[in-house]
């Protein structure tokens, strides 16, 4: 099916991430909280990030993998005084307990879903200035690195609603705005952001995702699947990475819908997994691609043939 021009309309929700402030409430996780008498020995165990190297009010990403390296969840892991929370997606939430009922004995380590709870991010440039103008209060406040686009992600554990309506009394006066699904997607793809169930599932290994470098550990003990990462990582390598794919010239068309294979010289060596009409890039997509196409290349997609898109190194916001 032939790709149609597709005009590129920039939000309001879209410029407030970008050249503002915008509020996003995420929906879409969970927040589980994991404690017990060796709860962090048992947890190191099944994390490929290091939790014993995090204080308490720290964070890192972290894969929790099976025994073959492949991906069951990508949780945020927040280290308290007395427990460690785990901020994951709901589409690994029922995988990543099954897999916590298997690995962590109840005696040892418990696992809680806090009912309730919810996670708003401050993003865009003037994202500090909200922190500065509303009071933390009982919220659990943490600083995004540059990596996740910058910005504050906010956990609200008690007093959710009062906590809700705070920060958007915050982020309005300051003329920001909350944004929508749509406008959040957008600026996730132009950041190479990966959302766990779309573009990381079980059919990946976590190189080929971008992200080993900052959730995995080369450093600390035996965790669940660290013999396939660490092999992959001294000695081998992997077939294909997530990649930026940008409309190469033209009026900018429909995004290519997820799952479009991607062909070079007639030759499938990709798939898209996200895609987006961003108003400052054009159609852009992020997708997996064979590692002997180097950035810069050109491809096709059988979504459209006609239509030359670039391979590029992520997020698209370097300049």
């Amino acid at each position: 099916m032939p790709a149609t021009p597709a005009p590129v309309i920039s939000t309001p929700g879209y410029e407030a991430l970008t050249s503002g402030i915008g509020l996003w409430v995420d929906s879409q996780r969970a927040l589980l909280r994991v404690e017990g008498a060796r709860a962090d020995r048992m947890l190191d165990g099944l994390l490929s990030a290091d939790l014993s190297a995090l204080r308490p009010g720290e964070r890192a990403l972290s894969f929790v993998l099976t025994a073959k390296g492949r991906p069951v969840a990508l949780p945020m892991v927040i280290r308290l005084e007395d427990a460690v929370l785990l901020d994951v997606t709901l589409a690994a939430l029922a995988d990543l307990l099954r897999h916590f009922s298997t690995y962590l004995p109840p005696r040892f380590a418990s696992v809680t879903v806090i009912e309730g709870a919810r996670k708003v991010s401050l993003l865009g440039p003037d994202a500090g200035k909200a922190v500065d103008s509303v009071s933390a209060g009982d919220h659990l406040w943490m600083q995004r690195a540059p990596e996740e686009g910058g910005g504050v992600d906010v956990y609200l554990i008690d007093r959710v609603e009062e906590g809700l309506r705070s920060l958007d009394s915050a982020v309005r006066s300051i003329g920001g705005r909350a944004c929508s699904p749509a406008d959040y997607e957008v600026w996730r793809i132009e950041r190479g952001l990966p959302r766990f169930g779309v573009d990381v599932t079980e059919d990946n290994l976590p190189q080929e995702t971008g992200l080993a470098e900052r959730a995995v550990s080369f450093e600390k003990g035996c965790y669940t699947g660290q013999e396939v990462v660490a092999r992959i990582h001294y000695r081998g390598h992997v077939n294909r990475h997530l990649r930026g794919i940008r409309q190469a010239s033209g009026a900018p068309t429909s995004p290519i819908p997820s799952g479009t294979p991607l062909t070079r010289d007639g030759r499938v060596v990709g798939t898209v997994t996200s895609s987006c009409a961003s108003p400052r890039f054009g159609s852009i997509a992020l997708g997996y691609v064979r590692r002997e196409v180097s950035a810069g290349e050109e491809i096709r997609s059988e979504f459209d043939p006609e239509i030359p898109f670039l391979v590029g190194e992520l997020p698209f916001t370097i300049t």
